[in-house]
């Protein structure tokens, strides 16, 4: 279950009161104000869901509807051929997949919206930034940006969406790079090189999962 809400409203009211009317295991997980609940049975995720809804009215809150939802996401119920669903949460997309020995495990990816949305934003920066400052500055702040979110978004499972991410944000760079003045700086060949003598950080795995 996800949704957007204030935390102060509902983690001292979880710990206390849902838990103890469970029928199975339930725990949450928040960051900020979005919050995935995880709950071993069905019912309970529908009582739950009910529950916050009433207990969110009390402070003239309400759940955000787009955002809200049960996901059906469990290991033993797709050995049982029934549909399961991803979910998204704080810019990754969590799903069941495979692992190398053929057993079915909990993956995560960079979600497909967030990535393109900040791919888009090295676009408008790229852009913006290009005859602002002297090219090795400009690369450097490229830099420290790509290791950024390389050291966010490189966990287990998600090593070829961040490899492209690099690629790509790169691509863009050049293509913007290119454009300081009316003639074109360099081509392919020759960014190459001047990458090789200030390379941009690797794509890696930076938090293993498993």
């Amino acid at each position: 279950m996800q949704s957007g809400v204030k935390h102060e409203v509902i983690d001292n009211w979880f710990e206390r009161i849902v838990k103890r009317h469970c029928k199975g295991q339930v725990e949450m997980f928040r960051y900020c104000d979005d919050v995935v609940i995880c709950c071993q049975y069905q019912s309970d995720a529908e009582r739950v869901k009910e529950a916050l809804d009433k207990r969110l009215a009390k402070f003239g809150l309400a759940l955000n509807k787009e955002k809200t939802r049960l996901v059906q996401f469990s290991k033993a119920k797709s050995r049982q051929k029934i549909k399961q669903e991803a979910f998204d949460f704080l810019g990754f997309t969590f799903y069941l997949g495979r692992s190398r020995k053929g057993d079915l495990i909990p993956k995560v990816k960079t979600n497909g919206a967030r990535l393109r949305k900040k791919l888009k934003s090295v676009n408008v920066w790229a852009r913006e930034v290009r005859n602002k400052a002297p090219l090795k500055e400009i690369w450097k702040a490229f830099g420290q940006k790509l290791e950024g979110h390389i050291q966010y978004y490189g966990v287990s499972f998600n090593a070829r969406s961040v490899h492209n991410f690099r690629n790509k944000a790169i691509r863009t760079m050049f293509k913007w790079l290119n454009r300081r003045s009316q003639r074109k700086s360099f081509n392919w060949e020759e960014f190459e090189l001047f990458m090789s003598r200030y390379p941009a950080p690797k794509a890696r795995i930076c938090h293993v999962l498993f």
